[in-house]
């Protein structure tokens, strides 16, 4: 019980957080998702229509914006309450879920179907006996040989799954195709030409790169270890989450120093940094005023929020070039993951419902209706039928699908907001303190080291599977 109430100590920091700034709180997943919905948050809801004759399944999720509220009650609980008769699922949304849920589960009073907001949540929830051992339905269903291995073991304790991953994104570099053909530009390749790009852009007046925290700074987080991951191999990032290495190495140092050099440059939108969200981000793109926007592909979802949604085919994604390889090399995070409450009643039909969110309809179905969210890191995603797809959904999946390959063999790079422990991941989302001179490169990474190494102790690091670099 010790380490739920730690999470709710760092839940509740970050909800006075919430308070100062209209913002959601700081999780490890919502500094990859809420952040970036925090304009069309949606007051809590639930499943309008309830039937009392049948036994019902509870499941919270995050507030997100109502047409995504809409399309996942539509498509998940129409599914399963059409399913069968005897059992209806009921989704309430709240925008205070990631305080909600372990204040519930010490309660004994939490929802069938546990939401967490990243894998070192939920092994503490395992830890504690509060969520079920998934082995045997990993078993029935087949899940392990269906899901990415760096999402499947990052889901499990102890060679024990825990919980099944949400969606997987990816980081690469969004740009305008139009305003590429206007310049004579081609998408970078290698890191020199990224490099060229930037410096011509800035040279013709516009930002190098779209970038912003406005409201919401764990998006430091995107920005920060995007940096890191591609000009330092994605090994240091494994060997110091395995302890194997300090994070606060000269290599490590050197990196997150260079992420302050392009801060300095202005690279990240300039003097703009703290005043753009990720929305204003994304229509900087549309408008042509940046040459590209460095994120995970859950940026999408704010393409369709700018004036690009009505000219997706000008989008375009691709990976960012990396010091050490010619070879793509995405930084991975989960959008959440899912678990079974210990004390359900209905352990089998959370299952069923888990299950089907592991498939290629459930992805293909969620993505219609809420672009760049729900790309569920499935092998089956490579080759999944697409033919009912268009626009910006199309696009979400394909930007996934030409990156299973690379990352089912190797090519991948650990997100911290989703394979940090809580107090190191708020410690890593402080790296604007040394762009802005506040501290030094060195004094940061001694703080994350710290941290890390306390957490480390603590056993709250998920299990890893080792990168290729």
């Amino acid at each position: 019980m010790k380490r739920i109430l730690a999470i709710l100590l760092v839940c509740f920091m970050a909800l006075g957080l919430f308070a100062c700034t209209g913002t959601p709180p700081a999780t490890q997943d919502n500094s990859a998702t809420t952040d970036e919905t925090a304009a069309t948050q949606a007051p809590a809801a639930e499943n309008p229509t309830t039937d009392a004759a049948r036994k019902q399944i509870t499941f919270w999720f995050w507030g997100a914006a109502t047409p995504y509220q809409e399309t996942m009650v539509n498509v998940l609980c129409g599914w399963y309450n059409k399913s069968q008769s005897e059992y209806e699922l009921v989704m309430e949304f709240r925008n205070t879920v990631d305080t909600d849920i372990p204040v519930a589960l010490a309660a004994g009073a939490a929802p069938d179907i546990i939401y967490a907001s990243g894998p070192s949540y939920t092994s503490t929830y395992a830890q504690e006996g509060l969520v079920l051992d998934l082995n045997a339905y990993a078993e029935q269903y087949g899940w392990k040989d269906r899901v990415l291995s760096v999402m499947y073991d990052a889901c499990t304790v102890d060679s024990k799954l825990y919980s099944i991953p949400g969606a997987m994104v990816v980081g690469g570099l969004y740009y305008n195709k139009e305003l590429f053909t206007e310049k004579g530009w081609q998408a970078p390749k290698t890191w020199d030409e990224m490099i060229a790009l930037f410096d011509a852009a800035q040279a013709d007046g516009i930002y190098a790169l779209g970038a912003g925290n406005k409201g919401w700074k764990p998006c430091n987080i995107h920005f920060g270890s995007m940096v890191i991951n591609h000009t330092l191999a994605p090994s240091a990032m494994y060997d110091a989450l395995s302890g194997t290495t300090s994070f606060d190495t000269p290599d490590m140092v050197n990196a997150v120093q260079i992420s302050a050099d392009w801060y300095n440059k202005g690279y990240f939108a300039g003097q703009d940094y703290v005043n753009l969200d990720s929305m204003e981000v994304m229509q900087l793109l549309a408008d042509k005023r940046c040459a590209m926007v460095m994120a995970p592909t859950l940026y999408t979802q704010f393409v369709a929020q700018s004036t690009l949604a009505n000219n997706p085919e000008a989008v375009g994604f691709v990976p960012m070039p990396s010091t050490y390889t010619d070879e793509p090399i995405y930084d991975v995070s989960m959008t959440s993951n899912y678990a079974i409450n210990a004390a359900t009643q209905y352990p089998d039909e959370c299952a069923k419902i888990l299950d089907y969110m592991l498939t290629p309809e459930f992805v293909v179905e969620m993505t219609k209706g809420w672009p760049g969210y729900w790309t569920i890191p499935i092998k089956e995603l490579a080759n999944v039928d697409t033919s009912s797809l268009t626009g910006l959904s199309l696009f979400t999946i394909d930007c996934v699908k030409n990156a299973i390959p690379y990352i089912d063999k190797g090519n991948f790079a650990y997100h911290p907001s989703t394979f940090f422990p809580p107090a190191t991941v708020t410690a890593f989302t402080d790296i604007d303190t040394v762009w802005q001179g506040v501290v030094t490169a060195e004094q940061y990474c001694a703080t994350v080291a710290k941290e890390l190494d306390a957490e480390i102790a603590a056993k709250l690091i998920c299990p890893l599977a080792k990168p290729a670099y």
